[in-house]
C-alpha cells in the first residue's frame, strides 16, 4: 500500500507541473500551485501592467487558499490500514472535477482562453491544486507535498548527508515529476494547444486508480505496503 500511495503523489506531482505550466505560459505567466511564486510577482510592483499581474496573481493565491481550507476542514479519518482514507479520495475526486472543469473551460477556448476567461482558470487551477497539496499533506508521506517541491527539494538534501534512504528516492522521484509534468503541458502547448489542458486530470484519475484504499470495485487492497 506505501508503494501505490508514493505512485500516487508521484502521478500528483505530474499534475501539478502540467497545470503550472499551463497556468504560466497560457494565463498570464502565474502558477497554479507554487505560492511562492505568486507572491513574489504580486509584490513586483515595478512590472509593466502590474495591477493585471497583481490581480491574476491575487486570485491565484487565493484560490489555492480556498483549496487548502476545504481540503483541511474535510471530516473523515483513516479506514483500518490504508494510507489513503476515504476523506483523502473524495478530496481527490473533487480536485478532478475542478480539473475538469478547467480542462473544459480550456478547450472551449481552443487552448487561447480570453482576458475574463482566463481569470476564472486561474480561481479553478488554484483552488484545485489546495485541494491536492491539502489531500498529500493529509496523506503526510516523507514530507511530499505533491504540487511544489522546495520543501521536499530540501528534505532530500538534508536527509541525504548521512545516506540514500527509500524516502529520499522518493523525494526524488516527485521532484523529477514537477518537471516531467510541465515539460509534457508545455509540449502539447507548442503542438497542440488546445490538448495540454488533458494532462493534468489525466494524471490526476491515474493516482486516483493507484491510491483508492477500495480500488474502483469496492474491495480492500491487499497489496503489499
Amino acid at each position: 500500500m506505501r508503494r501505490r500511495g508514493h505512485a500516487a503523489l508521484v502521478l500528483l506531482t505530474l499534475a501539478a507541473g502540467a497545470m503550472d505550466a499551463i497556468a504560466f505560459l497560457g494565463l498570464g505567466g502565474v502558477f497554479t500551485a507554487n505560492m511562492t511564486g505568486n507572491l513574489i510577482l504580486f509584490a513586483l510592483a515595478g512590472r509593466e501592467d502590474w495591477v493585471l499581474h497583481a490581480l491574476r496573481s491575487g486570485l491565484a493565491c487565493a484560490g489555492f487558499c480556498a483549496g487548502l481550507l476545504i481540503g483541511f476542514t474535510m471530516p473523515g479519518r483513516h479506514e483500518g490500514n490504508a494510507l489513503w482514507s476515504l476523506a483523502v479520495i473524495r478530496l481527490l475526486w473533487a480536485d478532478l472535477a475542478l480539473q475538469s472543469a478547467f480542462l473544459a473551460g480550456w478547450a472551449l477556448g481552443g487552448g487561447a482562453p480570453g482576458p475574463a476567461v482566463i481569470l476564472v482558470l486561474i480561481g479553478v487551477g488554484s483552488c484545485a491544486m489546495g485541494m491536492q497539496a491539502a489531500a498529500a499533506r493529509r496523506v503526510d508521506l516523507a514530507g511530499i507535498t505533491a504540487t511544489f517541491v522546495t520543501g521536499t527539494l530540501t528534505s532530500l538534501f538534508e536527509s541525504s548527508a548521512s545516506g540514500w534512504s527509500t524516502d529520499n528516492r522518493r523525494r526524488a522521484a516527485i521532484v523529477v515529476a514537477l518537471v516531467l509534468g510541465a515539460l509534457c503541458a508545455s509540449l502539447l502547448l507548442r503542438f497542440a494547444p488546445p490538448w495540454a489542458g488533458v494532462v493534468a486530470p489525466a494524471f490526476t484519475l491515474l493516482a486516483l486508480a493507484v491510491a483508492h484504499p477500495y480500488g474502483f470495485r469496492g474491495r480492500p487492497d491487499r497489496g503489499s505496503r
